[in-house]
């Protein structure tokens, strides 16, 4: 964060990062960072006793040889791919050759010379190679050595641990402290929290004194850098609640050994819930509003309030209540196929990587959530996931229950701004609420009133997701724009005018919001006065309502103005939807369905290419509808899409 940018802030986080930013450049002159590691080497390996504290994230009560025979071979099996080299990064799997090239994005054969954390910038336009610094990060965030631990509690063989010892030392040899591109507060955080899960995992193993040394040695260096490091301002989010469970991770399981732990964990403990309520909105919402981004830090603070707990700190009952309204939602807008919807940015981070579920799969979570609140509402599958295991233990995962939803029902989301519609086949969900972060934009998009829809198990309606951050920043724009969600442009414009590589402008405001939920239908609808800033003021108005017994969904746009203008109506459609127009329906037809789209008869009909991003880096091409319409005056335009018999 540059002066200017501090200079902006109120005057409290002004004084803090400037006390923060002259620290850091004393750091950097006084070769502070090359003085530490020695130190700290020297701290650990002269211990007369390997340092052996547990964070308190894992329990007791649970080995490895109870969990079932298909996860025990199941994890085997993907520890060996991992020791050959073979390596999944954001669900795509790599082959990576020893000694790994921890700073260089593979796909682009592109890499960041080490030098001081400061000194590098990732936002460069017009690129001669698609590189994105998320890559190398990913890959160091270590989350890959889980399984291989694991593996090593089941088999104890000698080339498991072999392999944890040779990564920990070379990365710690290839990425010095402050002075490669993967240290960063945001990913010396997440690494944390991994690295914290591969210590517990050893401490309950044979023979790892040696490799669980090498840990708390990084451990510790994790936690000075990121003491020095916190990433405080006014409008703080995912990145500071990653650095207050890191903090707290590494003070519960080092303040005994390493004086300056006991201040990382008080300063962890005494913000923690305070934090929370800022970046959850009482109805369990997080204020980001991205789906991805709200399970990452719902596991950051499930993490965080469940050490606290078992250290004996007590939390108060509303903080307990957000919490669970927040895993709550997450069950409430996942599909009935268990995936959830991708609205927002989707970076597909996740500190409980290694369950074996896709990214966009956050039951592993429920689960987690389910045994904390002993709640078997919040499981919603029959797997039992390693994580459960060793959070919670046997017994308790043994004994946990699931719960299914057959019957169509909605859920809004008043505050937060969301509205799902589902039953066992058919889905919906449309945001009906701000930007996000107060106002800021970060990680939403130009979403407002965009939807998705799945009907009888198929995606039909999508929302292209978010493909790159740095890799492609005009794709990165792109995909955050009105036109690439399913909702209404006028006159080729933003719903809300872009800012920067991440803000939006907060004057697409969502007013007389309104969902009611029959025996018969769902009904939403709500305005908008994003478009009042044209020269001719325009109002809009969007209204769904879905059928209960076919789930036929109708859309109704009223646009209120006085001047011609041109608007268009944007459907983008899942990647597997082949789409024929005849007159003024749209045919859609997946492997076993057949759905129509019914649009109003003045409306022109084309069909176009868009990008469609299920995880973060992977893209493909898909089709998009776009319903064009010449208007003046208050209009009424409509469509209609609903399934028709199988073929």
């Amino acid at each position: 964060m540059n002066i200017k940018t501090i200079l902006s802030k109120p005057l409290p986080v002004v004084w803090y990062r400037f006390v923060q930013l002259v620290k850091l450049k004393v750091y950097f002159k006084t070769k502070f960072w090359q003085k530490i590691e020695p130190k700290v080497h020297q701290k650990v390996s002269k211990s007369k006793k390997t340092w052996n504290a547990k964070s308190l994230l894992f329990t007791n009560d649970f080995s490895a040889t109870d969990i079932p025979e298909m996860l025990q071979q199941q994890t085997i099996s993907e520890a060996n791919n991992i020791i050959n080299g073979t390596i999944s990064v954001f669900d795509v799997t790599y082959k990576f050759a020893q000694p790994i090239s921890w700073n260089t994005d593979w796909r682009a054969d592109y890499s960041w010379k080490n030098k001081y954390f400061k000194g590098y910038s990732f936002y460069e336009k017009n690129k001669a190679k698609e590189f994105d610094v998320k890559f190398p990060w990913e890959l160091s965030r270590l989350s890959f050595l889980i399984p291989v631990a694991r593996a090593y509690q089941l088999e104890a063989k000698k080339d498991q641990l072999a392999y944890i010892q040779e990564i920990l030392s070379d990365w710690k040899t290839s990425n010095p402290i402050g002075f490669s591109v993967n240290w960063y507060p945001m990913e010396v955080s997440v690494r944390t929290i991994n690295l914290i899960q591969l210590r517990e995992i050893l401490l309950e193993a044979i023979d790892t004194d040696e490799v669980v040394n090498l840990l708390n040695e990084i451990l510790l260096l994790h936690g000075i850098f990121l003491w020095r490091n916190v990433e405080f301002t006014d409008i703080r989010g995912n990145h500071y609640s990653a650095n207050l469970t890191a903090l707290l991770l590494l003070g519960s399981a080092f303040k005994g050994f390493y004086a300056e732990a006991k201040t990382w964990y008080n300063y962890a403990v005494k913000r923690m819930e305070k934090e929370f309520h800022l970046q959850f909105i009482p109805d369990g919402v997080n204020f980001e509003k991205s789906i991805s981004y709200h399970r990452l830090v719902v596991e950051f603070y499930l993490i965080s309030f469940l050490v606290m707990q078992r250290a004996g700190l007590k939390l108060e009952e509303k903080t307990l209540k957000v919490l669970k309204n927040a895993c709550e939602f997450t069950r409430d807008v996942t599909k009935p196929n268990q995936l959830t919807p991708i609205i927002g940015d989707n970076d597909s981070a996740s500190v409980f990587l290694n369950d074996q579920v896709s990214l966009n799969d956050h039951t592993n979570m429920l689960q987690l959530a389910s045994l904390f609140f002993q709640d078997e509402k919040l499981n919603t599958v029959n797997e039992k996931y390693h994580s459960a295991y060793e959070v919670f233990g046997t017994k308790a995962t043994e004994n946990l229950g699931v719960t299914t939803q057959n019957t169509f029902a909605s859920y809004y989301y008043k505050e937060g701004g969301f509205v799902t519609v589902k039953d066992a086949q058919n889905y919906f969900i449309t945001d009906v609420g701000e930007v996000g972060m107060k106002g800021r934009g970060g990680h939403g998009h130009n979403d407002l009133y965009s939807f998705e829809l799945m009907l009888d198990g198929n995606d039909i309606i999508v929302d292209p997701g978010c493909y790159t951050y740095t890799g492609d920043l005009a794709l990165k724009t792109k995909m955050k724009s009105t036109a690439y969600h399913n909702g209404l442009e006028v006159d080729g414009e933003e719903m809300a005018p872009m800012i920067g590589n991440w803000g939006i402008s907060n004057i697409a405001q969502p007013f007389d919001v309104t969902a009611e939920h029959t025996t018969t239908k769902a009904i939403i609808s709500g305005k908008h006065p994003g478009y009042q800033r044209l020269e001719d003021a325009v109002t809009h108005q969007r209204t769904f309502e879905i059928e209960k017994n076919s789930f036929k969904l109708t859309c109704t746009d009223v646009i209120t103005c006085e001047s011609p203008h041109k608007i268009a109506r944007n459907l983008h459609f899942d990647e597997k939807i082949g789409l024929e127009i005849k007159e003024n329906t749209i045919f859609i037809k997946t492997n076993n369905t057949s759905s129509k789209l019914t649009v109003d008869d003045f409306t022109t009909i084309r069909i176009a290419e868009y990008t469609f991003s299920a995880n973060y880096g992977s893209k493909t091409t898909a089709k998009k509808v776009i319903l064009e319409t010449e208007i003046k005056g208050t209009t009424t335009v409509q469509f209609t899409i609903e399934e028709e018999k199988q073929f």
